[in-house]
């Protein structure tokens, strides 16, 4: 784990490896990769490994099968759009999208 002194401390990064940790070793989950980011600094923890049964290790660029994922992806930039107060969740769609059309939908 590597320690930095401008954005993340060394016991914030401790407590998030060990949460993570605790998550894998419960057993629920083989291994994960997690990123976390403030400002121009990231943090990456690759903890436990591919498969329930072991196999190879979790490493930062493991690749992922991902499923059914495109709503919370979507989502995410609408949350920080909301909680800035640039979008209203009663909003209609098409003043988000100034490009779309506006003939039929």
């Amino acid at each position: 784990m590597t320690t930095t002194t401008r954005g993340f401390s060394a016991a914030g990064l401790r407590r998030v490896r060990d949460v993570l940790a605790r998550h894998v070793d419960s057993g629920k989950i083989p291994g994960l990769v997690a990123l976390v980011g403030r400002g121009d600094e990231t943090h990456v923890e690759a903890i436990g490994t591919m498969r329930q049964d072991g196999g190879a290790p979790m490493r930062r660029d493991t690749i992922f099968r991902m499923a059914s994922t495109s709503k919370p992806v979507a989502m995410a930039p609408v949350m920080i759009l909301l909680d800035e107060c640039r979008l209203r969740l009663d909003d209609p769609w098409i003043s988000g999208c100034p490009s779309w059309p506006t003939g039929r939908c």
